[in-house]
């Protein structure tokens, strides 16, 4: 059944008045509180309708309602998520954003305290994935000899990250050989993107034909970095106190099971990844998060650029209760700032 317009103000304001204040709302505190116009026991019968629909839940025979995920579900599609009126400069919760930037800052190091920084203005998890390796460009490459037919591949891309792959090869190769592979590699792909790199595009002069199976070999190990994007990108997590400091997470089993998720960097890592957004919010709501596991909470994020083209993930993990106003408008400006930043 669609909502009425009668329902859908009265879903808005006590979903509104709960985030504000994480109280069950009754119908009294709707009269008192919000510019309805409508009788109490008009506004009850309509809550009681919303419940029997599955939009509010009802958590004590004597106490008002809460919004179920189906309500939070219809509150950010309908008046926070596909609303493009909204203004990154014009909520009055949101502190001033002041990341100090030295001029030789690593890249790793300006996401650390931008996670920081944006676990602070929140008061939720906050979680900056680096981008990919693989979606970097190709700055410059040295391979080294361990011992006998063992290797090591240092590649440093654009954006600071440093990608490291040993492996074997049949074969004698000295200093020298190693020294004129890295020249041919540095020279063929610097500034490429590294996703693209091919082995086939490569034109090595006949001098040079001894070398092609190790230049092929180092490529593949490249290649492999796309194969394996979780095991070498970096993740950024700050907040994990101020989630749990949440009125609604006061049971003991309930922070055991939330822990259990904010302490995994693996797992964060593989949900940001695992989003498939371009430019866009995604907000995923309760049990929308996780398969196995809390259904407490609400996941808001979205992918950022740097330096015009790699992109790695910046979200904010809290209650389901939480602001998603402020922190689609706060993740917004944390986006254009990266941006100006690199």
């Amino acid at each position: 059944m669609k909502l009425n317009d009668r329902k859908t103000e009265i879903l808005k304001e006590v979903i509104g008045r709960f985030i504000k204040k994480a109280e069950p709302v009754s119908s009294q505190a709707i009269v008192e509180y919000c510019d309805l116009d409508l009788s109490s026991a008009t506004i009850r019968k309509e809550m009681a309708e919303l419940e029997e629909m599955g939009y509010l839940m009802h958590p004590h025979v004597s106490a008002g309602r809460i919004p179920s995920d189906k309500g939070y579900r219809f509150f950010v599609d309908n008046f926070i998520k596909d609303s493009n009126k909204l203004d990154i400069h014009c909520h009055d919760n949101i502190p001033s954003i002041d990341i100090k930037v030295e001029k030789d800052m690593e890249l790793e190091t300006i996401l650390q305290l931008s996670s920081q920084q944006l676990a602070k203005i929140t008061n939720y998890l906050a979680m900056i994935v680096a981008p990919a390796i693989y979606q970097s460009k190709f700055k410059h490459i040295e391979v080294l000899k361990f011992y006998d037919d063992n290797f090591l591949l240092v590649l440093i891309t654009d954006t600071g990250r440093v990608f490291k792959g040993s492996f074997t090869i049949e074969g004698v190769y000295n200093n020298l050989d190693l020294q004129s592979v890295s020249n041919i590699l540095n020279s063929h792909f610097r500034d490429k993107n590294i996703a693209s790199i091919d082995f086939k595009e490569m034109n090595i002069s006949e001098s040079y034909a001894y070398l092609r199976p190790l230049i092929k070999k180092i490529i593949e190990v490249i290649e492999s970095c796309a194969q394996e994007n979780i095991l070498y990108n970096r993740i950024f997590v700050h907040g994990a106190a101020s989630v749990l400091n949440q009125p609604e997470f006061i049971d003991l089993k309930k922070i055991q099971r939330i822990l259990s998720v904010i302490e995994n960097e693996y797992l964060l890592m593989k949900l940001l990844l695992n989003l498939s957004i371009d430019d866009e919010f995604i907000v995923k709501i309760g049990s929308e998060i996780f398969e196995d596991g809390p259904d407490d909470l609400s996941l808001v994020a979205s992918r950022y650029k740097i330096y015009g083209h790699s992109t790695g993930t910046i979200g904010v993990l809290g209650p389901k209760r939480m602001d998603y106003y402020k922190v689609i408008n706060v993740l917004n400006i944390f986006i254009e700032n990266l941006k100006k930043i690199f």
